[in-house]
Formats: structure tokens, C-alpha cells, sequence
């Protein structure tokens, strides 16, 4: 068996398989679920205290895309299909949310439950952030770049690096900050530059699709979009903000499906990998079989998870330089 182990924010997990927050991970059942298929931690369904938010969840709406664009129920989905979805944040009162996910993170073991915080008061996010911390719950993950927020309610759902920074004074655990947005890259130096310990790269993007049959919008509006076909747009933004920050701890996600993506990541730079909408389609085992398929892959190149992280990424080139080579 190949050593899976990696470091994320000063933490080491035991693989770099994370599930990541979304509604696979809104209840004590579900995060149980992704333990035991053996994630390396847990990102709990996101929270913040604007009831706006919470409703947004009451009518969320999620289908699968073929590669047509076509519409179907969610369930299991093959790689060229995508996850199309309106959504909101955990509809849960927030101090019973606290109890729950701290005693879920007490009875983890070698893992990891982490709460997960959407802003909308900053004042507010710092007060939960802080009550994270004293129920206990080693590790917080700020999400900065949620792609709900330009059509959520108003002020509902803030985004942007600045909004770092409270938090990050607020709380000594580490923090990992998940940004989005038009340039990813440039939103993953600045969270790191407000203290991020590490940063997940990045939040999917909003689409629109129509209903040939119908000539309507799927689901009646925009919403987010993700899929296998965003594997190469993640390691790019990986491969980029490790280059402008070489030093920093970066996790990939938007894509990845199986072991042989979060290995892709893994090379883009990444050193640990957020498995999201596959779960949510194929369920918690949809981890283990990561898991695997990573192993299996380290094998045989005969190297651990943490040599992998950033190799190819290093040896990125410009268009000018491979066109000199190739001259010679």
C-alpha cells in the first residue's frame, strides 16, 4: 500500500481525500457516512445566521446534466456528466449545529469534521467563528467565494478575500479559506495574504442552460455548475497560485470524481482534494473508491502522496520557452 499521507494547513491527514461541504454533508448521518468510506475529513454543509440563506435551502433544486445538457433527476452520474444546482446554507439552528459537529469531530479518530462558515454580518461570522473554537472543533473552513451569492437574497451571502481577515484574528485553528470568482488565482494570494492557512481553489462557477424541448431555463434560473470536463480549468488555477506563492498549502476543487483526478490536482499543486458533487450524485462510497484508485495509482509510480504534490506544476513552461526547445 502506497503512504497516502499529506499535510493541509498544518495538519497531516491520513489520505487527501476531503469530502467536501455541500448537501452530502448537511446532517450527522451523512458526515458518519463520508468517515467511514474513509475520507480524511469531513467539510460540514456551510452555515452563517441569515435566515434568507436558510430558506434559499428549503427550495434548492439539483439535477444532472448528460453531455447534451439534458435533464435528469439526481442520481448516479457518468464523467462527461455535470451537477446543475440552486441551493442555500445548512437550515439548522446554529448552537445544536455546533453540538452536533463538535462531537462528530470528538468521535472522528485520525479524521477530521470541519465546520464550514458563509459570511453575511461579518461581526457575525466572527462570533460563530470563535464558537467553533471553544465547543472545541480543531479546524474552520471560511468559504469567501460561494457561487450562489449573486443571486441569493440580498445579504445573504458575502464573498470576497477581504472578508479574511476578522475571522482570521477571531480564531487560532487552522483556517482554510475556499474563494472563487472571475480570477481565482489572484482571490487565493490575497485570502493567504489575510492568513489563510490554506486555500481551496475553486468555488464552481454560475451557468445557464435552457430546455431544448421547452425552450425554458433549467431549474428557472442560473445556478452552479461542475463536472469531470473542470479537472483541467482547477489544476490550472492551482498551477498558477502555486506559482505565485510557491510556499502556500492549496486544495483543489470543481471536477474531481475519482482517485485519478485528485492525482491530477495533487501535481497542479494541490495537496489535498475536495470530492463534492460526486458524492452528492454517487454517495460516500464514491470516497473509498478514490481512495483506492489514488492508492493504486501511487503503487504503481512508486511514489507517496506528498511527492506528488506540485511535480508537474514545477515544471510548467512558457509558450516562448517550449518554442525555444524545440528549435534547438
Amino acid at each position: 500500500m502506497a503512504d497516502l499521507r499529506v499535510e493541509v494547513a498544518g495538519l497531516e491527514l491520513v489520505n487527501p481525500l476531503i469530502a467536501g461541504s455541500g448537501e452530502s454533508t448537511r446532517t450527522a448521518a451523512q458526515i458518519r457516512a463520508c468517515l467511514d468510506a474513509g475520507a480524511a475529513a469531513v467539510v460540514a454543509k456551510s452555515t452563517n445566521e441569515s435566515e434568507a440563506a436558510k430558506a434559499q435551502l428549503r427550495s434548492a433544486e439539483y439535477v444532472v446534466l448528460d453531455e447534451h445538457f439534458a435533464a435528469r433527476p439526481l442520481g448516479p452520474a457518468g464523467r462527461f456528466d455535470s451537477l446543475f444546482c440552486r441551493s442555500g446554507l445548512v437550515d439548522e439552528p446554529f448552537e445544536r449545529w455546533v453540538t452536533t459537529l463538535a462531537e462528530l469531530d470528538a468521535g472522528a479518530g485520525d479524521a477530521y469534521v470541519v465546520p464550514s462558515l458563509i459570511v453575511s454580518d461579518p461581526g457575525a461570522a466572527v462570533e460563530m467563528a470563535r464558537a467553533f473554537e471553544q465547543a472545541g472543533l480543531r479546524w474552520l473552513e471560511l468559504n469567501v467565494g460561494a457561487p450562489h451569492a449573486e443571486e441569493a437574497a440580498a445579504g445573504a451571502i458575502r464573498t470576497g478575500a477581504e472578508l479574511v481577515r476578522p475571522v482570521r484574528h477571531a480564531v487560532s485553528i487552522p483556517l482554510t479559506v475556499k474563494i472563487g470568482g472571475a480570477d481565482p488565482v489572484a482571490q487565493a494570494v490575497a485570502a493567504i495574504d489575510a492568513g489563510a492557512d490554506a486555500v481551496v481553489l475553486s468555488a464552481r462557477a454560475q451557468g445557464f442552460v435552457s430546455d431544448l424541448q421547452t425552450r425554458r431555463p433549467v431549474l428557472g434560473t442560473f445556478a452552479a455548475i461542475g463536472g469531470a470536463w473542470a479537472v483541467p480549468v482547477t489544476c490550472r488555477h492551482l498551477a498558477k497560485a502555486r506559482r505565485a506563492r510557491p510556499d502556500a498549502c492549496l486544495v483543489g476543487t470543481n471536477g474531481a470524481r475519482d482517485g485519478r483526478d485528485v492525482a491530477q490536482m495533487l501535481l497542479a499543486g494541490a495537496s489535498a482534494v475536495q470530492l463534492t458533487s460526486v458524492v452528492m450524485t454517487d454517495g460516500a462510497a464514491a470516497l473509498g473508491r478514490a481512495i483506492d484508485e489514488l492508492d493504486t495509482y501511487l503503487d504503481e509510480q512508486g511514489v507517496s502522496a506528498r511527492e506528488l504534490v506540485g511535480e508537474s506544476a514545477d515544471l510548467v513552461r512558457t509558450y516562448e520557452e517550449v518554442a525555444v526547445e524545440r528549435r534547438r
